[in-house]
């Protein structure tokens, strides 16, 4: 079956192209999550207290039943009412139970029309946050802009906020890598599940497409580029955004105590990851379901309900990592542990963990812990030094150690990251061109401090291993983020040689 329609390409002119516009983009998707997160907690809140007074209702309900069909009994029986204490006439009494009976109906109507209201308006609220991600998830300029950004702009790590702040953007990120991951995935690999199998050769067939701007892909065409957003990435998009909105859930909060980020024992581990699961399964089916549209024909209605339960379900699927099969479950495994290094919200933190983060997947690969071909590709296009990341190198042209900032996803050798360059002579220095910092010139690598000519001494006192620096210390302090991500789409390498 068919399982799109002729989408309308409109949106695809809201996707910014202008440092400036990006930014501004990322703080309003920034912005209307942490806005869903405070109402998820409403929601649940309010869907336990809609439960227990359902319970109430329908207790109440079946009680009157059972007293008027007692009323009603009797008179069969006997021909006549009986005398019923404290009532003046059992028809009028009757007549109360019946009122108490259609109040108590009417009430559920209310609950069903608010739950169904505020579930149309998370929908639409969800719709056009996703929307708005997937509008910066295009190309690897737009995508290095995304990623980078929310790593530069993290809490420093003796900041109070840094994990309340982490734990908010965290599934952001972590939705970003795993829409890139899925892509790299797609030109590479045969997926084996029934949806993801279905839509993509409903959507692209053959062709050779791709959103990376591979120099062997072509371009999406504007219809397949909606479709593929509405049918392959939305519903990626929106189980990884929720998979632990769960956590918001009362269950989850009785646990934390009070303390989001402290160290839980074995078996209360346990018994959160279940509630978040159980609740972020709630959230989805319950608190954003499917959307809410009227139909002339109900061969229609009924077409369009199997396509988005199916896409419901294959969402629910994302969500499950004990159950699912390996290719789904590590589409957002792996970015999570990268993730972890990245946003981290641990309380004692050293930003140099985040160099790790390549050195733990790449072990855990060889280990069988991940699946090998994803883990490849992911490791390819993040690279050794992290997006948003410090290095220092050796400028053959200033003959200085110089500070960049790892600019560019998909560094054609993992260890030399394309980075802006904002110091030269060790004065903050910017320019629209990035420099390709080649191996042997980076400090990070023993061979080129042993290369140099200098003494071990000016490292380890000046530099200090392992001969990085954190970049967020001068994000925005030193250097503007609309200045860092102009690039005039020139590279020079650390070796002075243009590109």
């Amino acid at each position: 079956m068919k399982r799109f329609i002729q989408y309308q390409t409109d949106r695809l002119s809201a996707i910014p192209n202008m440092a400036s516009a990006i930014s501004k983009k990322i703080s309003e998707f920034q912005y209307d999550y942490r806005k869903m997160l405070e109402e998820a907690s409403l929601f649940f809140e309010k869907h336990y207290e809609y439960e227990a007074e359902l319970a109430q209702l329908n207790k109440k309900i079946v009680a009157y039943q059972e007293h008027i069909d007692i009323v009603e009994n009797y008179r069969k029986e006997k021909g006549k009412y009986p005398l019923i204490k404290g009532q003046r006439s059992a028809q009028r009494y009757l007549e109360k139970l019946h009122q108490k009976i259609d109040e108590a109906e009417l009430r559920i109507k209310q609950i069903a029309a608010e739950r169904l209201k505020a579930r149309g308006e998370r929908y639409i609220s969800l719709e056009k946050l996703i929307d708005n991600i997937l509008d910066l998830l295009d190309g690897p300029k737009i995508f290095s802009q995304f990623l980078g950004t929310m790593v530069l702009s993290t809490p420093l790590p003796n900041e109070t906020v840094r994990c309340t702040r982490n734990e908010k953007n965290k599934p952001i990120y972590i939705t970003a890598l795993t829409v890139a991951l899925f892509e790299e995935a797609r030109l590479f690999n045969q997926f084996t599940s029934p949806y993801l199998k279905q839509a993509l050769s409903d959507i692209i067939g053959y062709d050779k497409v791709s959103l990376m701007q591979r120099h062997d892909y072509k371009p999406f065409t504007k219809e397949q580029k909606m479709a593929y957003r509405e049918e392959v990435l939305k519903p990626i998009v929106k189980a990884t955004l929720l998979r632990h909105i769960g956590s918001y859930a009362p269950h989850a909060e009785a646990i934390y105590q009070g303390n989001r980020f402290r160290l839980l024992d074995v078996e209360q581990r346990n018994k959160l990851l279940a509630g978040i699961k159980r609740n972020s399964y709630l959230y989805l089916r319950q608190g954003v379901g499917l959307p809410q549209r009227r139909f002339d024909k109900k061969e229609e209605r009924d077409e369009f309900f199997e396509i988005e339960n199916a896409k419901l379900d294959f969402m629910t699927q994302l969500l499950d990592f004990d159950n699912q099969e390996p290719e789904l479950r590590d589409l957002m495994r792996i970015p999570m542990v990268y993730a972890s290094f990245m946003l981290s919200t641990k309380e004692e933190y050293d930003y140099r963990n985040m160099y790790r983060a390549y050195d733990i997947l790449k072990d855990g690969m060889k280990q069988g812990e991940y699946n090998a071909n994803f883990c490849a590709l992911f490791l390819r296009m993040v690279g050794r030094f992290p997006l948003g990341s410090g290095v220092y190198f050796i400028s053959h042209e200033t003959e200085q150690i110089e500070k960049g900032i790892v600019s560019s996803l998909f560094p054609k050798n993992p260890e030399e990251p394309y980075v802006k360059q904002i110091t030269r002579n060790h004065i903050q220095s910017l320019s629209q061109t990035e420099v390709l910092v080649v191996r042997s010139t980076n400090i990070y690598f023993e061979s080129t401090r042993d290369n140099s000519g200098l003494e071990e001494v000016v490292f380890t006192q000046r530099y200090q291993p392992p001969y990085v620096w954190n970049a967020n210390e001068v994000w925005e302090v030193q250097v503007p983020a609309l200045v860092f991500w102009k690039k005039d789409g020139t590279t020079k390498n650390s070796n002075l040689a243009m590109l």
